[in-house]
């Protein structure tokens, strides 16, 4: 049968009370199935600029390539349509946008695009504008920003790194409810399927990080680097409920997309950025019991925070010292009333400082440490009366309590896009099982 491409990307359908994006798009792929449309891919899931003031949850678009009769292409915008108007939360913050596009590759100017929303602040003018150029239809529900997301989704070409996300959804009488997932089996399949899946558990609390705590249609998410591994691991978990629908999703998630390397004095507020630095403060402890520590560079010095959520975390910055060299990763809010602070998500240790402590030297004959009798006027032994002049003290250096390298938040304070030092340090490749 003769074919052609469309593109549908969907964004903004969530809301804090409830659905998911991705269950959208999930089940606008089934429709379009029974009516006879093959899907040419696996549908992406992109998450977008973590620090985007509007966002809703994990702010995720979805987009997904069907191929579909020519004399059923209006059909299938339609289905598309009023699924997203179906499933949409009634909510004044949810403002949905889809967009249609008759290619199979998304154009160049689409790809730019597509990383400019995951690293930067895009407004709606400039993607209607952007659509309008290059032959996109688009569609908004209320103001209709997801239709920056959406165009998103459709040009993110996932061709340099990219993970896998399987999605269980539940059914809807039980949506709202607590899950039922047993633990011991997602400690089972973390254990037979890990490292080519991550973050299924808080290797410190172990607590379960596959389920959400939202009232949103997913039951549970396993993430990994291949649908094979995927397929497997969600074999291994079991469910005390039943599950409506599952889909795999090829994403962005944990490629650390949204860091850009800056200097001090090229950040600004609402985005994500790897800076390279010295510090510059003794690391402080704040209300809360987040920890507050300062780097500098070249071009000026910025506020780095570890909050309490990163728990075991703040355990290193705390033991930072100035003049330590280190590469710092994560998000800059915008907050008026306070420093530019960095949100830290990674923190890697390029060089440490010695710490050193002056000890006053020991009496040669009770082997006790001397007293100093004034600044530049040496020591004596108060028991003995020995005398030792100001160059008998001694300089010892005192172990760090930490190391050269790399060190991360735990997977319950993770962004999505942030990437996990198992990936970074984990051979990709299809275990067979």
């Amino acid at each position: 049968m003769n074919t052609v491409p469309l593109y549908a990307g969907i964004d903004d359908t969530d809301s804090p009370r409830g659905m998911c994006t991705t269950y959208v798009g999930a089940v606008a792929i089934q429709r379009l199935q029974r009516l006879g449309c093959a899907l040419l891919d696996f549908p992406k899931l992109i998450r977008l600029n973590p620090c985007w003031p509007q966002k809703t949850r994990g702010n995720c678009a979805v987009a997904f390539l069907v191929g579909c009769p020519p004399d059923q292409v209006s059909e299938v915008k339609e289905i598309v349509l009023k699924t997203v108007e179906e499933l949409a939360e009634k909510d004044d913050r949810t403002n949905p946008g889809v967009a249609f596009m008759s290619k199979k590759t998304p154009p160049e100017e689409l790809v730019t695009f597509a990383y400019r929303v995951v690293k930067d602040i895009v407004d709606l003018k400039e993607a209607e504008s952007m659509a309008n150029k290059l032959g996109i239809e688009t569609h908004k529900f209320r103001a209709g920003n997801g239709v920056i997301g959406a165009l998103a989704a459709i040009g993110h070409p996932l061709t340099n790194d990219f993970t896998y996300e399987l999605v269980a959804y539940r059914t809807p009488e039980n949506r709202g409810k607590p899950r039922k997932v047993d633990p011991d089996s997602v400690k089972r399949m973390d254990k037979l399927t890990s490292p080519l899946t991550f973050d299924n558990l808080d290797p410190w609390t172990g607590e379960i990080r596959i389920t959400p705590h939202t009232p949103c249609p997913v039951l549970y998410g396993i993430r990994g680097e291949s649908p094979a591994v995927l397929k497997k691991a969600h074999q291994l978990v079991k469910t005390g409920e039943p599950i409506e629908r599952v889909q795999i999703f090829k994403t962005n998630q944990g490629t650390d997309e949204h860091l850009v390397s800056a200097k001090i004095a090229e950040v600004s507020p609402l985005r994500s950025y790897s800076i390279e630095g010295e510090i510059a403060s003794k690391p402080r402890i704040i209300a809360g019991g987040h920890v507050i520590v300062e780097i500098r560079d070249s071009t000026g010095t910025i506020h780095c925070a570890a909050y309490e959520p990163t728990r075991i975390f703040r355990t290193v910055v705390k033991q930072l010292i100035p003049g330590d060299r280190v590469i710092v990763h994560g998000g800059v809010k915008q907050k008026p009333s306070l420093p530019l602070t960095l949100n830290l998500e990674k923190i890697e240790i390029l060089e440490l400082a010695k710490k050193t402590v002056k000890r006053n030297p020991k009496c040669p004959k009770c082997g006790k440490r001397m007293k100093s009798e004034g600044r530049g006027k040496g020591y004596v032994c108060k028991k003995c009366k020995e005398r030792a002049p100001p160059t008998a003290a001694t300089i010892e250096e005192l172990s760090r309590g930490i190391r050269v390298g790399k060190f991360e938040v735990p997977p319950r304070a993770r962004r999505h896009l942030a990437k996990p030092l198992q990936r970074e340090l984990a051979v990709k490749s299809i275990i067979e099982f």
